[in-house]
């Protein structure tokens, strides 16, 4: 080997080195970075889902804690909740949903209670002019302000437009089956007197989220096998150059052998 081939082979080195992350191999670890981040989404819903399945359940249904509510007013109600609509509703639709459960309990062991599910346009007249609180948000216990009003004209138990209702002493439980629309719950004293003060949980059957959540696990497996493929091939694959750069060498190695060996032989 002479010595410009001595020289120059530092250098197709130092190129092959350089050039080795190629557009081909940067778009690889991007692509297998980003479904290996959209697989992990998929396995914390699915192992949530699988987990509020297998913990959460009380007779079959899945129940969040007890939130606690009071209102100077006659009434408490929630805002009117979408069943079965566009967006995020679509979770809580009448497809995915079974039978859902209202469990309410007096924070004064001796009142009597009602709670009623009705359509949101029959709860909003009927609360026309009542003075009462609206429940903002159920799962973070949070309330709007007070709407001012008076008393309710007739009791809550008079009323003949709630889908579902319970009234009496003690702990009283809602079961109602969901169906499309908007859905207002309601919870009074049974004689219709002001101050309430309760404490509720919700609770539902989803008969599908086992398979929802065994779905979403497969998912995110899948796509986090891709992923890492995806990166693995990312940094073991080697860029042209370096090929190059490795075949010279190798005719190099070669030329210089059979040159030594031509040497020996003379």
């Amino acid at each position: 080997m002479t010595e410009s081939q001595v020289s120059a082979t530092p250098l197709l080195d130092t190129a092959g080195r350089s050039s080795r992350w190629t557009a081909g191999r940067i778009a690889a670890l991007v692509s297998g970075a980003v479904l290996a981040l959209f697989s992990l989404a998929l396995l914390g819903v699915g192992g949530t889902a699988l987990w509020a399945d297998l913990t959460q359940r009380e007779a079959g249904y899945v129940t969040t804690g007890v939130h606690e509510f009071s209102s100077p007013g006659a009434a408490l109600a929630t805002e009117p909740t979408e069943l079965g609509s566009a967006g995020v509703e679509w979770l809580y639709g009448p497809g995915l949903l079974g039978k859902v459960r209202i469990r309410v309990t007096p924070a004064d062991t001796g009142s009597q209670l009602f709670v009623g599910i009705a359509r949101s346009a029959d709860a909003e007249r009927y609360l026309a002019g009542v003075n009462h609180t609206v429940i903002s948000e159920f799962f973070g216990d949070k309330v709007h302000d007070d709407v001012g009003g008076g008393a309710p004209a007739a009791t809550p138990g008079e009323e003949q437009f709630w889908a579902a209702s319970s009234s009496g002493p003690g702990t009283r439980t809602v079961v109602w089956k969901p169906s499309k629309g908007s859905w207002t719950v309601v919870v009074m004293n049974a004689d219709g007197h002001a101050g309430v003060g309760v404490g509720a949980d919700l609770g539902a059957r989803f008969p599908a989220v086992l398979w929802i959540a065994i779905g979403l696990l497969l998912a995110g497996a899948v796509f986090l096998i891709g992923g890492g493929l995806l990166i693995a091939s990312a940094f073991s694959r080697k860029a042209p150059q370096a090929i190059e750069s490795e075949g010279r060498r190798d005719v190099d190695t070669e030329h210089h052998d059979s040159g030594a060996a031509r040497a020996d032989g003379s």
